[in-house]
């Protein structure tokens, strides 16, 4: 490769560990920051540059639109878990008031899987007139057998919910993984397993042994903006959609497909979204045709179709994070080695796949030479589940962490101390050490002994618990473009979705950074499938992906400009020029500026403007992801949970958030992203549970009043710590934080909990009842 790379020597690592790196990164590429770059803008708080547009409410979401002619989409849904299409005719429907068009969705001797599935859709002038409209179709089911209890699903005998091989629907919400063959035995798919040494062996060995069943709930997304589309034809072969879409090249994609249009006359708009935590990629959901009931609709009616979820459908139809029972064995020596992790998991995304159980138990303890983790999806009569945030890890998590709690119990050990020794990732040991300090650990612990030997009323305890994830950054995937005009507006152009991350406001802060221009001042547009390629946001992929295709874009101009300025310096080449907030200037000699805005205007044509991405991540330091040649990213939270005695109440007074985000740079969203992610962990320890009658298999809670969500009064203090690491990874060195802050927040609540009544509570979420179970002993 001679000629076609460049080899820097960085400083990488992390607070005081930092050691010079050769990295080799592609030709053209320009120097990776590291922790010698001084720079003015990344890194500091900077507000959102859209919140007066969000908070005055001039953004437009995909529920605000409106077209001249818009109909409005309303979809028939099955009310049976399990049943037979024997007869349906949608042609009632076209008699109803305001109705344009109708149209099956399911064909006689079809099955219906799961209540919910999509049956008939109907387009209206209104959405009253759709939804009443619905009523006049006919239809007529013949039930069959059905499942929607994963224990049940599991025994033999039990209703088949699949007669054939079950594809799995894997979104850019997912994890990657190098996938495998699975095995389908009745309702059990196995899935490929995670193994090193003997788990066997290992347990063997052990003198002191630890084994319980640990089980966790089926966990709606609940986003704020339910999942939306709009529909346009612009020509027989041309649509435009607005979706609510964490990724529009998806949207897009899977509209040309289904439609057999070109990519390219598919135009789609997500200029603001509500929103997504993995369920919210393509044009349609998880468990409904959503893209191509909107696209036909509009198709056989003529006019553009509004087709906007309620919230009923939202929790029944569109995905969940699936519900999983994990089979924990630790195996230790009596000073506390471990030596073997063994876990079994069966997990249920009702008729879908994707039920693991994440990385926690195979990569985070890793100085335990035996580890097996197992997985099996369990195929049940109810709605598919989907990514969301961090696919199987938090319900990993939860599992390993209070069983490596309890082992410490049996052991007289300290349960943080367990796990220092066990880590190896430099960056997460060290977060481990400092939250030992910072959080009070040890005094903390002897407050709780105390109370709980006083017989307190309310009882507190502290827990830790890890995540793990992966720098999933994407090569060639977003192309950004950057131009500067002769009127010195510098602008940054590229499709990718603003889901609330605040990516726009990075773009923005980039090109401040490399032009040295005031972050207002820079002009970005995304939302808009033609503004260039991009990534979806999903996988804590988004900043990673983008931000350095921004920068590298940002650099080419620079250099552009840079030329120019020596030419019009009189100077021979550009060495000797920098860039400052008064322009250009010559660093000796006669240290003579040229201003931004006059450089400009000796531009020659309209503008200067380079198109980038990032190449392949360069670097997997300072320790490789146990399942893909990226970097392993690093983080502990540090909980304090009470617990009332008499009502078996758990709050969460205070949460100790270290993470590692490779270069901060917004610290101000960033934070807001943990603090988002600490908000679901909590919501989902203690409150959120969907909940399916087993005779009838509906949903019994399918709404915000019954389904219950985390509101501002249970809000903790929150102290959230970066582990600024420098890593040579991209040019920007930005990893992500979307999944890593929700991962290891329901674990560490469990084990707070377990601390303070000295019991634990193997299952979530942790409701008043099952806490009052188990101080009760039962």
């Amino acid at each position: 490769m001679a000629g076609e790379t460049t080899i820097y020597t960085l400083r990488l690592g992390f607070d005081d560990k930092l050691k010079a790196v050769k990295v080799e990164v592609p030709k053209g590429e320009p120097r990776p920051w590291d922790a010698d770059s001084e720079l003015a803008v990344i890194g500091r708080d900077t507000p959102r540059i859209d919140s007066v547009p969000k908070v005055t409410g001039a953004a437009q979401y995909t529920h605000d639109v409106r077209l001249p002619g818009m109909l409005h989409a309303a979809v028939l849904r099955s009310p049976h878990p399990a049943a037979e299409i024997e007869h349906l005719d949608v042609s009632p429907a076209l008699k109803q008031p305001g109705v344009r068009a109708a149209i099956d969705l399911v064909k006689v001797g079809d099955k219906v899987r799961f209540a919910g599935a999509d049956v008939a859709a109907v387009a209206a002038k209104t959405r009253d007139e759709a939804r009443a409209a619905l009523a006049s179709i006919v239809v007529r089911y013949r039930p069959l057998p059905f499942v929607v209890d994963l224990d049940e699903a599991i025994q033999p005998g039990s209703p088949k919910v699949h007669e054939k091989a079950v594809k799995d629907r894997r979104t850019e919400g997912d994890e990657p993984s190098e996938g495998g063959k699975a095995r389908v035995e009745g309702n059990v798919r196995r899935n490929p397993s995670l193994s090193k040494g003997s788990s066997n062996k290992g347990l063997r060995q052990a003198k002191v042994r630890h084994e319980a069943t640990y089980t966790t709930q089926v966990h709606t997304h609940s986003a704020l903006e339910t999942h939306s589309i709009v529909v346009r034809w612009d020509s027989p072969k041309a649509m435009t959609a607005w979706c609510s879409t964490q990724g529009i090249f998806s949207v897009r994609d899977e509209l040309a497909g289904v439609f057999e249009l070109k990519p390219a006359d598919v135009k789609v708009f997500t200029e603001y979204m509500g929103g997504g935590f993995g369920a919210k990629f393509g044009a349609s959901a998880p468990g409904s045709r959503l893209g191509w009931i909107a696209g036909e609709l509009a198709r056989k009616s003529k006019a553009p179709v509004s087709l906007l979820l309620d919230r009923h459908e939202e929790h029944v139809c569109t995905g969940n994070r699936p519900g999983s029972t994990q089979r924990v064995t630790l195996g230790a020596t009596t000073s506390g080695e471990l030596t073997a992790i063994h876990v079994v998991g069966h997990g249920s995304a009702g008729i879908g796949t994707g039920a693991g159980i994440g990385n926690n138990a195979f990569g985070i303890y890793t100085r335990c030479p035996n580890i097996l983790v197992e997985s099996r999806d369990v195929f049940c009569n109810t709605g598919p589940g989907t990514a969301f945030r961090a696919p199987g890890h938090p319900q990993g998590a939860f599992a390993i962490e209070l069983a490596i709690d309890e082992l410490a119990l049996k052991l007289g050990k300290d349960p943080l101390e367990l796990r220092i020794g066990h880590v190896e990732h430099p960056v997460r040991r060290a977060q481990l050490e400092l939250g030992r300090e910072r959080f009070r650990w040890a005094e903390r612990r002897r407050e709780a002994d105390a109370k709980r030997s006083r017989g307190a009323r309310y009882l507190t305890g502290v827990g830790v618990a890890c995540s793990i994830w992966g720098d999933y950054g994407r090569k060639n995937a977003a192309r950004v473009t950057v131009s500067v005009d002769r009127d010195g507006v510098v602008e940054v152009r590229n499709g990718v979705q603003d889901i609330g991350g605040g990516i726009t406001t990075v773009l923005a802060m980039v090109a401040a950074e490399v032009f040295a221009r005031p972050v207002p001042s820079i002009r970005v547009q995304v939302g808009n499938s033609e503004l260039g390629p991009s990534v979806g946001s999903g996988g804590s992929q988004t900043t990673s992906s983008v931000a350095p295709a921004a920068r590298n874009a940002a650099e080419a101009v620079k250099a552009e400009l840079t030329e120019l300025a020596a030419k019009l310096l009189g100077r021979g080449s550009t060495e000797g020029l920098v860039w400052g907030s008064d322009g250009v200037s010559e660093v000796g000699g006669r240290k003579r500026t040229i201003a931004f805005a006059e450089l400009c205007k000796k531009i020659e044509g309209e503008a200067v403007v380079a198109t980038a991405s990032r190449p392949q991540t360069y670097n997997a330091g300072p320790m490789r992801h146990p399942s893909a040649p990226v970097y392993q990213i690093a983080g502990a939270h540090f909980i304090e949970a009470e617990v009332d005695t008499w009502t078996g109440v758990v709050r969460v007074p205070e949460v100790l958030a270290i993470h590692d985000v490779g270069r901060v740079h917004n610290p101000l969203t960033t934070r807001s992203q943990v603090n988002g992610g600490i908000a679901l962990g909590i919501s989902y320890a203690l409150m959120e549970q969907r909940i399916v009658d087993r005779g009838s298999g509906r949903m019994l809670n399918p709404n915000l009043e019954s389904y219950k969500i985390i509101g501002a009064a249970e809000l903790p203090k929150l102290d959230i710590v970066f582990t600024e690491l420098h890593t040579g990874a991209n040019s920007t060195g930005a990893v992500g934080i979307g999944e890593p802050s929700t991962i290891p927040t329901a674990a560490a609540i469990a084990c707070a909990v377990h601390h303070a009544i000295g019991r634990p509570v193997r299952s979530l979420p942790m409701t008043p009842d099952r806490v009052l179970a188990a101080i009760q002993g039962a």
